[in-house]
């Protein structure tokens, strides 16, 4: 499980900013001063003309020969001139910004971040940690603490350790005793007979797998750990990481009672004693009142496994000294000084954070009491062409219980304009209960299928591109929409609407030639439920957010048309059916399994059926849960099953060291099956049916181009059954993809 926000991205600002603000804090007075002397008798010599670098500002040295002078600039000479006197020129050694910077991280490491809670854990996986305090330098809101606390697993004792997203194979999980090599590198006796055995460990030579490396202590009151170090036995990105874990005995068992996690910077680095050392970001978790199998119902814990308290980020140094195991060193007490006055008087990192975070889950850009949204300024479809806009909706600045929206914007292939706006009433935060009125003028996908994701905003999501780019765009619509939507008994949310619409059609699919249509009138209610399965979520006082499931997430939703209903003209019923998860391999990478669904009543206009979603192109975006290399308009169907089947070896078949060459090789096969029984008998339709089962296959060598944040690969796909083409080589579809990472 990734953590909500990529911390990378955080980090990444904070590196910035502190490079920019060493000239703001450091460098907007530069001063000189000294003493002028006879260089034979090294007597004063006052009233002696001091000017620096190119004559732009000077001053005369005063009766004991002392002067000093100020510069908005670095200065890098100095000339001194008396009568008597030959002109002295001298160049300074001058420290740049980066050796300054240099100098002042030399005293304290690049961020610092701090959380003390109490744990709740009642066997065999219910566990409630109730946040009570959150210090991280800079920032002053709690809305972000989820940086610190989901970085890394609470505990070393699952079969994979998470480190900053990042799963790797745990060294003392069930299947590793032969994957890992262990030393016992001392036993050290403790009292009542109880010993201490610290043990190393790290992957096998050869090993490909995404492994740890580091040391255990083992106390064989119990056989239970007591403490660990461990890092990635490699790194690849911006950041390497390790962990470290105290352990203590609470009620028979050991539980973790302090959590350390260290984010280094390799190509960061300062110089001390003739040593470079690389810059390091520093996490803290403090973990106290450990209740374990409590007396409590389990009714006590709910799907909310995290609850930040609403006073947690704006705890006195009075509650942290009670909470912390051990006092700050003086270096963590200067990365809170060095960071949180460089933030004092702007709430950058606040800023910047909450930035990041309107970016990558909302595509918007907040201005003031305005979220811009990004998506509606400039976008591009394959069917659409280019659009151009504007569009955006108020924030919590303006209002924490209603938010107003709209937006406008013209396409350049259709030559058409998109225009909304409405109004959403935020009811309940903690239930993602909201109201929604909304009016739109746009240009829509026929017969699609979507609808399945519980946000579409995000521009950077792998399981949108297949919206985005290869949107199938026949018909032009006016739509009303009023939806409201709650989560419920833990594992639901439901989306309840109505929605009425008129609709023109710019092409006409039919099984005979009297049932076209070119225009309509729909009102559709519909009911759509997602559930996700002891999905958890941490709550904190801006709302709620899932930190996932590790079981399937699975939609279904029912429509109904309903006939002389706002001037409606149709009568039908429409079942979809999604689900999808990942199954991690430790050795073998991740494989993602999507299944899909459809089925809709005969009363349907073919238009209004499913039209299944291909992404050919002569050389296309890769995108996830879609038909490579099926043609657009190809299918339509009015009851079909889908299956996309992908696993991703997760640079497990080629391990390299370089930070820009990361292959990873996915295998991917498609499946798809539908027919439309209506339209068997009539050889006049102009679309075909999946009746007799369409099939691909195709690699993707993704990383072949690897950042920290991004990753480019290619690939191909080939077509093959019956509906298979003619031409052998129209039957390959070649992909590039693009990953991003954050």
């Amino acid at each position: 499980m990734r953590p909500p926000f990529s911390i990378k991205v955080f980090l990444l600002l904070l590196l910035v900013f502190l490079f920019l603000s060493t000239e703001a804090l450091f460098g907007q007075s530069y001063t000189l001063s000294g003493k002028v002397t006879d260089e034979c008798n090294r007597r004063p010599l006052a009233f002696v003309n001091v000017v620096i670098n190119e004559g732009l500002n000077g001053v005369i040295s005063d009766i004991d020969g002392r002067y000093t002078i100020n510069a908005d600039a670095p200065i890098m000479k100095v000339k001194f001139s008396s009568i008597g006197y030959d002109p002295k020129e001298i160049t300074l050694e001058i420290k740049q910004k980066l050796h300054f910077f240099d100098s002042v991280m030399k005293k304290s490491d690049l961020m610092v971040m701090e959380t003390a809670s109490k744990v709740v854990f009642k066997a065999p996986d219910h566990k409630l940690q109730h946040v009570l305090g959150t210090k991280m330098a800079g920032m002053k809101e709690p809305t972000f603490m989820y940086l610190a606390n989901s970085v890394q697993n609470i505990s070393f004792h699952e079969e994979t350790v998470n480190i900053t997203g990042v799963n790797y194979v745990n060294p003392i999980g069930r299947s590793s005793k032969t994957r890992y090599f262990f030393t016992l590198e001392s036993v050290n006796p403790i009292g009542r007979g109880n010993s201490l055995y610290v043990i190393s460990f790290h992957p096998m030579a050869g090993s490909n797998f995404k492994g740890l490396h580091g040391t255990m202590t083992v106390n064989s009151d119990g056989w239970a750990l007591q403490s660990v170090k461990a890092a990635p036995s490699g790194h690849d990105g911006l950041f390497s990481a390790n962990t470290q874990q105290l352990y203590e005995k609470v009620e028979g068992q050991w539980f973790p009672k302090q959590l350390n996690l260290s984010l280094i910077f390799p190509s960061i680095t300062v110089s001390m004693e003739s040593s470079n050392f690389p810059m390091t970001a520093i996490g803290k978790s403090y973990l106290s009142e450990i209740e374990i199998n409590p007396d409590v119902s389990k009714v006590r814990f709910s799907d909310i496994e995290i609850k930040v308290d609403s006073d947690a980020a704006f705890r006195d140094e009075t509650f942290w000294d009670d909470h912390r195991i051990d006092s700050l060193t003086q270096r963590v007490k200067a990365t809170y000084s060095l960071v949180d006055s460089l933030a004092k008087s702007t709430n950058i990192f606040d800023r910047a954070l909450g930035l990041m975070d309107k970016l990558m889950y909302e595509s918007a850009l907040p201005i003031g009491f305005i979220n811009l949204d990004i998506g509606k300024i400039i976008y591009f479809s394959k069917a659409r062409g280019v659009y151009l806009g504007l569009g955006g909706s108020t924030n919590d600045r303006l209002s924490r219980r209603f938010g107003l929206n709209g937006s406008f914007g013209y396409w350049t292939r259709i030559k058409g304009w998109d225009y909304g706006g409405g109004l959403k009433l935020k009811l309940n935060r903690q239930r993602q209960m909201e109201l929604d009125f909304h009016f739109s003028h746009r240009s829509e996908p026929m017969g699609e299928f979507g609808g399945m994701l519980e946000s579409d905003n995000s521009f950077i999501s792998k399981a949108n591109y297949k919206y985005t780019f290869y949107e199938n765009i026949r018909t032009r619509r006016d739509r009303f929409d009023l939806t409201f939507s709650t989560r419920f008994a833990h594992h639901f949310k439901a989306f309840l609407s109505l929605s009425s619409s008129h609709k023109q059609y710019n092409n006409a699919f039919y099984h005979i030639p009297s049932d076209s249509l070119t225009e309509g009138r729909f009102t559709v209610a519909e009911l759509k439920l997602r559930f996700a399965y002891k999905e958890k979520f941490l709550s904190n006082p801006q709302g709620i957010r899932s930190l996932g499931t590790l079981y399937p997430v699975v939609w279904v939703a029912y429509q109904h048309a309903f006939p002389d209903l706002f001037g409606s003209q149709y009568e039908y019923d429409r079942f979809k059916l999604e689900a999808s998860q990942n199954f991690y391999t430790a050795y073998l990478g991740v494989a993602k399994v999507i299944v899909q669904a459809g089925y809709a009543t005969e009363s349907c206009p073919v238009m209004e059926t499913f039209n299944i979603l291909g992404t050919y192109d002569c050389f296309g975006l890769y995108s996830l849960g879609s038909f490579s290399a099926m043609r657009l308009d190809e299918f339509f169907c009015d009851r079909f099953f889908a299956l996309y089947l992908s696993h991703n070896f997760s640079g497990m078949l080629c391990k390299t060291n370089s930070q820009w060459f990361r292959p990873e090789l996915s295998v991917i096969t498609n499946i798809g099956w539908g027919d439309m029984r209506r339209a068997e008998a009539f050889p006049d339709k102009n679309f075909e049916t999946m009746d007799k089962g369409y099939f691909e296959s195709g690699i993707i060598i993704d990383g072949l181009l690897a950042t920290p944040f991004t990753k480019i690969g290619v690939g191909v796909f080939y077509r093959y059954g019956h509906y298979c083409l003619p031409n052998v080589w129209d039957n390959f579809a070649w992909k590039w993809s693009a990953t991003i990472e954050i």
